[in-house]
């Protein structure tokens, strides 16, 4: 087991962390590359080096992030014994209302999009708070747990392993003010001794020695800054504080709560005996670089096209008259033949249908973007749209288990720093049901623990996540009402009714019509004269639809449209006067 008070242990410690740093540069680079095309041409002068006239990877981030984590997840807080339930729901409660405050969708946005071009890591831990006296004569940091993105630069792993659940060790860095480690109690001396001010930029060993005497400081920061890391070390179950510049115990060793350690790492796509994942940006940045390529080119051609009348010099009357005439006017000429037209340059059709092609196979690539988007239809009939749509959810579902998975991780070390703090108190409150006025109080105090904190399961709703539509919700409402009037009978023999009033209010904020409100009015119900007839603001208990459908034509999906271009484009339409009337058509 390493010891932090041996120097030969800390030496090999940091020569390992240095290994791994130095193994992990070449996807840093990469991550370089596929972000400049991610931002464009124009932002600042860390841009693409070549322009970026359609930006397929912005749109697909966009997308993923959207898709997987647009919401903050609810979580479920089960255990198998009974008596243990009221506490689990309290538990629950406190928790989804811990998520909201630290705005974890947010973080989960950054994290996914880190993802989406390597991978993305967190790292939860007690955010300090200033010290609170609890009693007269005791003082106690009681802290708030929080959860904290990591940058990519910032985030290193144990490169030597095959799985990264196997590494000896995972670290990241940061920056914090010289002046807060002087001062900071919980910190060794005899280490804050040897450390001096440090610059963020990297000069290797050629200005080893100046960085280290701190004659190296940067002008643009406010007041000197050093650098240090936080180091999980499994083996101890815990995280050192290091200096990073220099070789030397930790300013601070702390307890890393539950097992796994703080760090909290999102891969969307494993690569076999490897540490580090592969990711959907690397998979697709060649078809991103090469439609770019094709669209400069298209564009370079469209801007070179030129059309110049010409005229023999025996003509040249001919040719002034038809100068002068307006578009559909007769014009009078000796020779027709004398006069001509040149054009120059133009776009080169199969360019234009390649381009085309490129672009559909980046939207397969991507895991049929357009439907992912929601951008259309991408089938003729409701049937295939459905189909297609499955097919997509397939695809994401794996997207989707990976980010629950991660969800379900962090979120768990979040309960344990909770349940492990003696003197955390979070107030809170949760409505007694959805819209009531009447509040429970679910306020979190230590005391109030029942039970061991691995009795508890952690199960995270991963839909709650994803984005929906007041559209789509309406859609769902509406389906439920569908259901429950075949079953208004059975509800009204047990006294209940359905609330008009208060579905006219649904669908006002839902649909964003808040006027909607106003439309009916609604005074004392007067009771039925008989059995037979329904209550006014009710629905009945038997209702029938009739459901039309009509063939509608379009000019198809985007793919079919796609597609007819590209024959036509490259001359290899037979039924050009069928591709022709799919073209003039609307898109489906």
């Amino acid at each position: 087991m390493i010891d932090l008070g041996r120097q030969t242990d800390i030496d090999r410690l940091y020569s390992a962390i240095g290994h791994s740093r130095e193994a992990m540069r070449p996807f840093r680079q990469n991550r370089q590359r596929m972000l400049e095309q991610y931002v464009g041409s124009y932002y600042s002068d860390k841009g693409a080096r070549y322009e970026v006239l359609v930006n397929l990877l912005n749109m697909t981030a966009e997308v993923y992030t959207i898709g997987l984590a647009a919401n903050n997840p609810r979580v479920h807080v089960t255990t198998g014994q009974r008596e243990l339930w009221p506490f689990a729901w309290r538990w629950q409660q406190t928790l989804n209302n811990q998520i909201e405050e630290i705005r974890f969708n947010e973080t989960m946005q950054r994290v996914i999009l880190d993802a989406f071009f390597v991978g993305g890591a967190v790292k939860v831990f007690q955010a300090e708070w200033g010290p609170v006296q609890l009693e007269d004569d005791v003082w106690a940091d009681p802290g708030r747990p929080y959860v904290g993105h990591i940058s990519f630069d910032d985030f290193g792993l144990d490169m030597t392993v095959k799985d990264r659940r196997r590494c000896k060790f995972m670290w990241d860095e940061y920056r914090v003010s010289w002046a807060s480690v002087q001062d900071n109690p919980d910190y060794d001396q005899s280490v804050v001794k040897l450390m001096t001010p440090t610059t963020k930029y990297d000069r290797g060993e050629q200005y080893a020695q100046e960085i280290g005497t701190g004659a190296l400081t940067d002008d643009d920061e406010y007041e000197p800054q050093t650098d240090l890391m936080d180091v999980w070390l499994p083996e101890l179950n815990a995280v050192g504080v290091f200096p990073r510049q220099i070789q030397s115990k930790p300013l601070k060793l702390v307890e890393a709560g539950p097992e796994g350690g703080p760090y909290k790492f999102l891969a969307l796509a494993d690569v076999p005996d490897n540490a580090m994942p592969s990711s959907p940006a690397q998979n697709l940045l060649g078809l991103h670089l090469l439609y770019n390529g094709l669209m400069r080119k298209q564009a370079r051609q469209a801007k070179r096209q030129k059309t110049n009348p010409l005229y023999r010099p025996q003509s040249e009357a001919d040719a002034n008259r038809a100068k002068r005439v307006n578009d559909g006017e007769w014009v009078k000429v000796a020779d027709p033949k004398g006069i001509d037209v040149l054009q120059q340059g133009g776009v080169d059709q199969a360019n234009t249908a390649f381009s085309l092609g490129v672009l559909d196979l980046f939207g397969r690539q991507a895991g049929n973007l357009e439907a992912m988007a929601g951008l259309g239809p991408q089938a003729n009939t409701v049937g295939q749209e459905e189909l297609i749509h499955q097919a997509v959810s397939r695809k994401e579902a794996k997207m989707q288990q990976r980010v629950h998975r991660f969800v379900s991780d962090v979120v768990g070390c979040l309960g344990h720093l909770m349940w492990a703090d003696e003197v955390l108190q979070v107030p809170s409150s949760t409505p007694f049901r959805e819209g009531s006025s009447v509040r429970i109080d679910t306020s979190w105090t230590p005391e109030l623990r029942e039970g061991d904190f691995w009795q508890y399961g952690f199960e995270v709703e991963p839909y709650s996540m994803n984005y929906e539509s007041p559209e789509a919700k309406l859609m769902k409402l509406e389906r439920a009402m569908d259901r429950l009037a075949q079953l208004y009978p059975i509800i009204e023999r047990n006294g209940g009714s359905i609330d008009v009033e208060r579905m006219q209010k649904d669908y006002a904020d839902l649909l964003g019509i808040p006027q909607l409100e106003n439309w009916i009015t609604y005074g004392v119900p007067e009771p039925p004269p008989g059995m037979q007839q329904q209550s006014e603001g009710r629905m009945a208990p038997e209702t029938t639809r009739n459901y039309v459908r009509r063939n509608v034509a379009t000019g198809g999906t985007p793919q079919n449209r796609s597609s007819v271009l590209q024959q036509a484009l490259l001359g290899g339409g037979q039924n050009t006067s069928q591709q022709t009337a799919t073209m003039a058509r609307a898109a489906g």
